[in-house]
């Protein structure tokens, strides 16, 4: 602002040179005198809306990046194929085109690979990975010399899922029979998804091959124990894809995505960057729904779309199923960890402490089971390293005396010390390196029967094991080492095995030269 000489403000234009100078632009040839006040403008930390548009601004730059991949591959053989080739896109003219055009423009993929990821970052130093994947392989192989083109299908699928739901439920013990909530959920649910699968084929034809007519559930009815049936139970009653109805291969809509969370803002905090530093919060979650193989059946024959008949083995019978013929589907579930915590003190003692859990549950229609595995162990370890350390003592000291007090002496002691120093080191850094785990592991394998609804272990442990190592650089050709670990193994089942422990410790020398 300006004033003249009688107070009143005067309309200026100006110019900011640097911190201490400003550049004034008279309107007039005439000199004027007048009184310049700076007062610095208020903060924008300190206004309310610049606050509020900042939070505004963080939450819409929360999704820091996105990516997307579509993989579609496809290989084929065709030995023996020998129609003309036609000159329009290798095309045969006539009632249809051969190959086809989806051939020639390569429509027909077999292999299809969906891969997203994301970062997000809500609030600084908080990111969030996350990724979402559905992989499908088909190979088909077709008869094409026979009436009909038989045709005969493989392949794998997996996708990624949530199972939260189910995660963290109690196996159960020998008192209550293993119990599970979701095991009896699923075997209850079982007579309502096979109702589902029936009436889709409710006034259906059969095909002209089984001797036509409508379909009658007394001549061959959908099986309670099929994987048409248990496979969307299962998937129902241990994930969260709610929209997979009766799919046995979810699509993209049912497409969950797992994550990956990392924290390390708490070292910015007063009482821990006094201490640490480096503070570190972990956590990742994993869940992988597949089907190993399958393939599809000899003597299928299509109704519509994905509903057909097989004909039964021993009677012959027409039976309502899809084509393919699935032996197994499994659950992949890993918290790895669900929480860890590392963190590194100013005088370089690193420690870390997590707790992981797996879990992998396994449908067989072979043998009408759910198999869980469950894994849960926690794991605690610390490093420290010691730099220069002088294992055998000091070598080649020697004083150094001055002839003049105060400084003198002061200049020849700390001149003492880096010779103590170099003769310890011999240019090289004789760092001991110490390292301590500790680990207790629990893991036990549960069968569940789905006809009897009856749950036994047919596997387990308890392990607890403790490791310590200590690395140290002798010089620059060799290293010493020693180590020693500790293992303890109890069975969950006295029956089957027995409790172990042992004992592994050494001492070796490493002699290298090549340096």
């Amino acid at each position: 602002t300006a004033k003249d000489a009688d107070g009143k403000a005067i309309d200026v234009r100006w110019k900011k040179v640097d911190d201490n100078k400003i550049k004034i632009f008279n309107k007039t040839d005439s000199t004027i005198r007048m009184k310049l006040t700076v007062t610095p403008k208020e903060p924008l930390d300190d206004k309310r809306w610049y606050k509020t548009a900042q939070c505004v601004a963080r939450v819409l730059m929360t999704a820091r990046s996105f990516s997307i991949s579509y993989r579609d591959q496809y290989a084929m053989m065709l030995p023996g194929f020998m129609p003309v080739i036609g000159k329009a896109f290798g095309q045969r003219s006539g009632d249809a085109l051969a190959p086809g055009l989806d051939f020639a423009f390569g429509m027909t993929g077999d292999t299809q690979d969906l891969q997203l990821r994301m970062t997000l970052e809500p609030v600084n130093n908080l990111k969030i990975d996350l990724n979402a994947s559905r992989t499908q392989t088909t190979a088909k192989s077709i008869q094409y010399m026979y009436q009909g083109n038989p045709t005969t299908q493989s392949g794998s699928f997996t996708m990624t899922t949530l199972s939260l739901g189910s995660a963290f439920e109690g196996m159960g013990d020998a008192a209550n029979g293993y119990h599970s909530a979701t095991f009896e959920k699923f075997v209850r649910s079982l007579d309502g998804y096979r109702d589902r699968v029936e009436a889709q084929y409710v006034g259906q034809q059969y095909p002209a091959a089984l001797g036509g007519g409508k379909f009658d559930p007394a001549k061959g009815a959908v099986d309670k124990y099929s994987g048409d049936v248990m496979i969307p139970a299962f998937l129902n009653a241990y994930t969260g894809m709610g929209s997979v109805g009766l799919n046995i291969f979810p699509t993209l809509a049912s497409l969950l995505p797992n994550w990956t969370v990392r924290y390390s803002g708490l070292s910015q905090l007063p009482w821990f960057r006094d201490l640490f530093k480096s503070v570190n919060i972990n956590h990742s979650y994993k869940s992988i729904y597949s089907v190993g193989a399958y393939q599809s059946y000899s003597t299928w024959l299509a109704l519509n779309g994905d509903l057909g008949f097989v004909q039964d083995a021993a009677t012959g019978s027409p039976i309502p199923s899809s084509m393919f013929n699935v032996s197994m589907v499994s659950i992949n579930e890993s918290f790895s960890p669900l929480l860890g915590l590392s963190v590194t003190t100013l005088n370089n003692l690193t420690a870390e402490i997590k707790y992981n859990q797996t879990r992998q549950l396994s449908l067989s229609m072979t043998s009408v089971q759910v198999n869980e595995a469950i894994s849960k162990d926690w794991v605690l370890g610390f490093g420290y390293k010691i730099n220069n350390f002088d294992l055998f003592g000091p070598r080649g000291r020697k004083k150094l005396k001055s002839k003049k007090q105060g400084d003198g002496q002061q200049q020849g002691s700390q001149n003492s010390q880096n010779n103590r120093g170099q003769a310890a080191r011999g240019g090289v850094n004789r760092d001991l390196n110490l390292r301590l785990d500790l680990s207790f592991r629990k893991q036990a394998a549960i069968t569940r029967d789905i006809a009897t609804m009856t749950s036994s272990a047919s596997s387990g442990n308890s392990a607890f094991k403790l490791s310590f190592s200590a690395d140290y650089t002798l010089s620059r050709l060799v290293t010493m080492s020693f180590y020693y670990d500790m293992q303890t193994n109890t069975p969950l089942l006295s029956s089957s095995s027995y409790p172990t422990t042992t004992h592994d410790f050494g001492f070796n020398v490493k002699l290298s030269l090549t340096r």
